[in-house]
């Protein structure tokens, strides 16, 4: 398994993610650290959480599947999460990868 999707399910279990419509909820508050689009979520989900996504300057990571996301973290479904843990943000964007958008806040 990619060493990322490792890195979100230790994050589920920390209770550090968000998913679907939370994630657009909790953009003001500070809390979204990173988010992940599922490469086949519907174009209008992925418009509305990426104006979100340059508004905020909040990196995002679009090349999973929703079924790659769905088993990391042990859910159904899963077409869009977000990180809210900014020592797990940092360590995704260490693994590199497709990381579009600005770095974690500081």
């Amino acid at each position: 398994m990619n060493k990322t999707l490792q890195l979100l399910g230790l994050a589920r279990r920390a209770g550090k993610i968000l998913y679907g419509e939370e994630i657009l909820n909790q953009f003001r508050e500070g809390k979204i650290q990173i988010v992940f689009l599922a490469s086949d979520i519907s174009a209008k989900s992925r418009e509305r959480i990426l104006k979100k996504c340059s508004y905020y300057q909040t990196p995002f990571i679009d090349t999973f599947t929703t079924e790659e996301l769905s088993g990391a973290v042990g859910k159904r479904n899963v077409r869009s999460l977000a990180l809210t843990d900014r020592g797990f943000a940092e360590n995704v964007l260490k693994e590199g990868g497709s990381v579009h958008g600005e770095s974690t806040k500081k």
